[in-house]
C-alpha cells in the first residue's frame, strides 16, 4: 500500500521538521507553505494523507479539510494545532478529520500519530476483505462488516470488547443487544453522563444490518438553537440569513443507514414535531422547501435526563417519546456495577499503554481497592480519564500504583475540571501536559494563579515557574 503524504504549514521551520521526519521513515512527502498550491497538487494527484496546520494566513485548516472531504473522500486529514485550538480541532474531527496533533510535538509523537493513521487504514482494508480503498479517517468509529455464520445467518460480533464487565447488568445489556441490533426499530438509550450510552449505540450500529451503511452522529446538546433544524433536515440557498448555499442535513446524509441523536431531549420542542413526522412518514422538508424528501433512516437516541420529568415540564413531546422508545435501554451507573471496576481499569490501562507506546502494566492491588472505594460520579468516563492520567504518569514503570494515580497535580482537582483537562490530552510529554493542566485551571479561576494553585494542589511558586516556560503573563 502506498504511503504518500502532503504537508501544509506556512511556518517553514515546522514544515521542514515534519518533512524530514517523514522522509527519513520511508514516507513519500510533498511539503507546501501555500495551502492553495497544496490543494492544486492534491487535486492533480490525491495523496493518502494530508497533514495541515489549523491557523494559516492564506486559508484555514478547516478550509483544507472541507475541500478534501468534498473532493477526495479517500484521503485522510490530520490537523496540527496550538493549545488554544484543541476544542476547535476536536470539532473538526467530528467533521471528518482523523486526528489532531498539538504543538509543540516531538518527532516520536509525530511519527506515532502518522503510523496510527496507516495502521487504521490497513485494518479497514483487512476488515473489509478487499484492497479497495476506503475513506481514510472520514469516520472515527469502526465499520466492520458483521460476522457471518456459514449458513449466511448473522452472528453477533463477540471478537472485540462490547461492554467491559461481567456483572449481571452488563450481561443483560449484551443479551438485549443481540436481540435489538438486527432490527430497524428506533432505540432510546438512557443513562447518566459517562455511563457509555454512545458506546452502546455504536455497538448496536456495528451489529445491525446497516453496519456498512452511513452512520451519522449529532450531539443535540451542542447545536445552537437556530441551527438545529438546518443541521437535521438541511436548507435551501437563501432560506435564512447566512444560508449562502444549499445544504443537505443529517437525515439525508444518513439515508439507508443510522442516525444517532445524542441527548435528544435537548432538541427544541418545535423541531420535535418534524422528528416525529420523519419517524412516522419517513419524509421531511428542507428549511425553505415545500418539496418532501423520502428517507430510510434508523434512529438511535440517547439522553441523560429523566424523560418523564422532561415531558412533564413541556421540554419533550410524549408522542415522540413513545415513538422512539420501542426498545428502551438503560445503562447503569458505575456505582451500581462496582464489581466491574477492576476489569474496566485493566482494560483502560492496556488501552492507554498501547496507545502511548508504553510497556504494559499490572495494576497494584492497593490501587484496585482504592478504585473500588471511589464513588465515580462521572461514571466510566471518569474512571477512564483517571487511568489515562495514571498511565501517563507511570510512563514505563511495570506496575501502576496509587502514587501514579494520585500524583500531586491531580490529587485535589474536582471531577469536572479533571475530566475537562484529560478530555483534551493527546500523546505528549509530561511538561507539556502540566502546562495544559495549569492553563485549564487558570481558565477556571479567571486567571487567578493562587486559586489555580489550590485547585491543582501545588504552590504558587510552582505555577509561576512553569508559566515562565511559555511566557504566560503574570497577574
Amino acid at each position: 500500500m502506498s504511503k504518500n503524504i502532503v504537508l501544509i504549514d506556512d511556518d517553514s521551520n515546522i514544515l521542514g521538521y515534519m518533512r524530514d521526519h517523514l522522509a527519513n521513515n520511508d514516507y513519500g512527502v510533498k511539503a507546501f507553505t501555500s495551502a492553495r498550491k497544496a490543494l492544486k497538487e492534491i487535486d492533480d494527484e490525491a495523496p493518502d494523507l494530508v497533514i495541515t496546520d489549523v491557523k494559516m494566513d492564506e486559508m484555514t485548516g478547516d478550509d483544507v479539510l472541507n475541500h478534501i472531504r468534498k473532493n477526495h473522500p479517500e484521503t485522510g486529514v490530520i490537523l496540527v494545532t496550538g493549545f488554544g485550538n484543541i476544542s476547535h480541532s476536536v470539532n473538526a474531527m467530528r467533521k471528518g478529520a482523523f486526528d489532531y496533533i498539538t504543538k509543540p510535538f516531538t518527532g516520536k509523537e509525530f511519527l506515532h500519530r502518522i503510523n496510527q493513521f496507516f495502521d487504521h487504514v490497513s485494518q479497514s482494508y483487512a476488515d473489509n476483505g478487499s484492497d479497495t480503498k476506503m475513506p481514510k479517517g472520514s469516520e472515527k468509529h469502526d465499520k466492520k462488516p458483521l460476522q457471518k455464520e456459514r449458513t449466511g445467518q448473522k452472528k453477533y460480533s463477540s471478537n472485540r470488547p462490547i461492554m467491559v464487565g461481567e456483572s449481571p447488568k452488563i450481561k443483560h445489556l449484551i443479551d438485549i443487544l443481540r436481540q435489538i441490533a438486527p432490527t430497524n426499530a428506533p432505540i432510546l438509550i438512557q443513562g447518566e453522563s459517562g455511563t457509555g450510552k454512545e458506546v452502546y449505540a455504536n455497538l448496536i450500529q456495528q451489529n445491525s444490518d446497516r453496519a456498512n451503511k452511513p452512520y451519522v452522529k449529532i450531539n443535540c446538546a451542542n447545536l445552537p438553537s437556530e441551527l438545529v433544524e438546518s443541521t437535521l433536515f438541511g436548507h435551501e440557498k437563501g432560506s435564512f440569513t447566512g444560508a449562502v448555499e444549499e445544504k443537505e442535513g443529517a437525515f439525508k446524509e444518513a439515508d439507508g443507514g443510522t442516525l444517532l441523536l445524542d441527548e435528544i431531549t435537548e432538541i427544541d420542542i418545535n423541531i420535535q414535531a418534524k422528528l416525529l413526522r420523519v419517524l412516522q412518514e419517513k419524509e421531511f422538508n428542507k428549511v425553505g422547501s415545500q418539496k418532501p424528501q423520502k428517507v430510510d433512516v434508523r434512529i438511535i437516541a440517547t439522553t441523560n435526563r429523566n424523560v418523564g420529568q422532561a415531558i412533564n415540564s413541556g421540554d419533550f413531546r410524549s408522542d415522540l417519546y413513545y415513538r422512539i422508545n420501542v426498545f428502551p435501554v438503560i445503562i447503569p451507573p458505575l456505582r451500581d456495577r462496582s464489581e466491574d471496576i477492576p476489569a474496566l481499569a485493566r482494560y483502560f490501562c492496556e488501552k492507554f499503554c498501547d496507545e502511548y507506546g508504553f510497556s504494559q502494566k499490572e495494576i497494584d492491588n492497593d490501587l484496585l481497592e482504592l478504585l473500588k472505594s471511589k464513588t465515580w460520579t462521572g461514571n466510566v468516563r471518569e474512571l477512564e480519564n483517571y487511568i489515562m492520567r495514571a498511565v501517563i504518569m507511570a510512563q514505563n514503570d511495570d506496575v501502576l500504583g496509587i502514587d501514579h494515580a494520585e500524583n500531586g497535580l491531580f490529587r485535589n482537582i474536582d471531577d469536572d475540571l479533571a475530566n475537562e483537562i484529560t478530555g483534551d490530552f493527546p500523546l505528549m510529554a509530561i511538561d507539556e501536559m502540566e502546562l495544559i493542566m495549569i492553563k485549564k485551571a487558570l481558565e477556571r479561576t479567571s486567571g487567578n494563579q493562587k486559586e489555580a494553585a489550590k485547585l491543582l494542589n501545588v504552590s504558587d511558586r510552582t505555577i509561576r515557574n512553569k508559566l515562565k516556560k511559555i511566557d504566560f503573563p503574570a497577574e
